[in-house]
């Protein structure tokens, strides 16, 4: 049963820690026959017939069932018990760095990848810094929103994030509208019955704390049901941003209560004025520019770095682009950068009399 360590978190209300069938067939049993040794003895007598150890494990299928009715699990199809159950038991970990000196190397690497995301990563310190003084244990940051021009590697960053503490990561595209299903879960009435991304998540890492990825929420739709009804994206995201909701989450497809409040949510648009407005009231809005010249050339030097050329020639033409294009209306994208980084890579070694 969790022991409510720093480390672990409760995901899951401890009353779904229900014994496996065969451990209660084999406790029925023992029972049974230590009654038997006590009137016979060791003699034969003592021993359980065919009829006596079916007799006690149909008692203990009844007596499982039982319990699985009092935790409400009798509802939830027996290949997804057996995570859920070990979820109850032990809860779920929380990840991510511990001390300062730690959240210190992890912002440093992101910083040395992602300059440009430098007031991003900034945040992220100081909120994290604040979380370990407090005696916090695993990464936490309030839900986060980065917009800006495609290709600044808004997705790419917080992939790092995830990466580089250790986290499991999702990611959830906003799509053609399907994605407030798949933040909360579906139920019975809807063409595919799953549970949600984060649960999903959850229940397969054990870990409290994952790294939730939406990209371009200023995109969002609203699905339907086969009966009518509706889950759009901002609905589904308010019920997990919002801490109180969060750790009392009702999974619609398990139809049981989870501890959500630990789960981290980067988002990720294009246009901050299409963002609905209850998510950017709930949410740290980073407004990103399009790359610098600076930046964009310190991030093709910093991915042409292990080139075995001597060309430099090549490379200064290489960087004359890019600071063309960087300060061209449209910009640049770190696609691009990196295909020009990867055709010096390719070039073979030059040679010199």
């Amino acid at each position: 049963m969790y022991n409510g360590s720093n480390d672990r978190l409760a995901v899951l209300p401890t009353m779904l820690d229900v014994p496996r069938l065969e451990d209660m067939e084999a406790r029925f049993l023992a029972f049974w026959t230590t009654m038997r040794r006590n009137i016979h003895g060791y003699d034969r007598k003592a021993k359980l017939d065919f009829i006596m150890e079916r007799k006690a494990k149909n008692l203990a299928a009844d007596a499982h069932k039982r319990r699985l009715q009092e935790a409400g699990l009798s509802s939830v199809k027996a290949d997804a018990r057996p995570a859920i159950i070990a979820l109850a038991q032990k809860g779920g970990r929380l990840i991510g760095p511990i001390t300062a000196d730690e959240v210190h190397a992890l912002v440093a690497a992101l910083h040395a990848e992602s300059g440009w995301m430098r007031d991003v990563s900034t945040w992220i310190m100081h909120q994290m810094l604040r979380h370990v003084a407090e005696g916090g244990h695993g990464a936490a940051l309030p839900p986060m929103i980065l917009t800006g021009p495609p290709g600044i590697g808004k997705s790419h960053y917080a992939r790092r994030f995830a990466e580089l503490a250790g986290l499991p990561v999702r990611m959830i595209d906003v799509g053609g509208g399907s994605a407030g299903f798949r933040i909360s879960g579906t139920e019975k009435g809807w063409g595919t019955e799953q549970p949600g991304i984060p649960v999903e998540t959850i229940l397969a890492s054990r870990v409290a704390n994952p790294l939730m990825i939406v990209d371009e929420v200023d995109k969002a739709g609203t699905a339907y049901s086969t009966r009518g009804s509706s889950s759009s994206l901002t609905t589904s995201l308010l019920q997990m941003l919002e801490p109180n909701t969060a750790r009392h989450f009702e999974c619609p497809f398990h139809r049981i209560p989870f501890n959500m409040s630990r789960v981290m949510w980067i988002m990720t648009a294009n246009d901050v004025d299409r963002i609905p407005a209850p998510l950017r009231d709930r949410s740290r809005v980073f407004v990103l520019p399009q790359l610098s010249a600076v930046d964009a050339m310190a991030h093709f030097d910093r991915l042409s770095s292990s080139s075995e050329t001597t060309d430099e020639e090549e490379l200064d033409r290489c960087r004359s682009f890019i600071e063309q294009m960087s300060d061209s209306s449209g910009g640049i994208s770190l696609r691009q950068i990196g295909r020009l980084a990867e055709a010096v890579r390719s070039r073979p070694k030059a040679i010199y009399n």
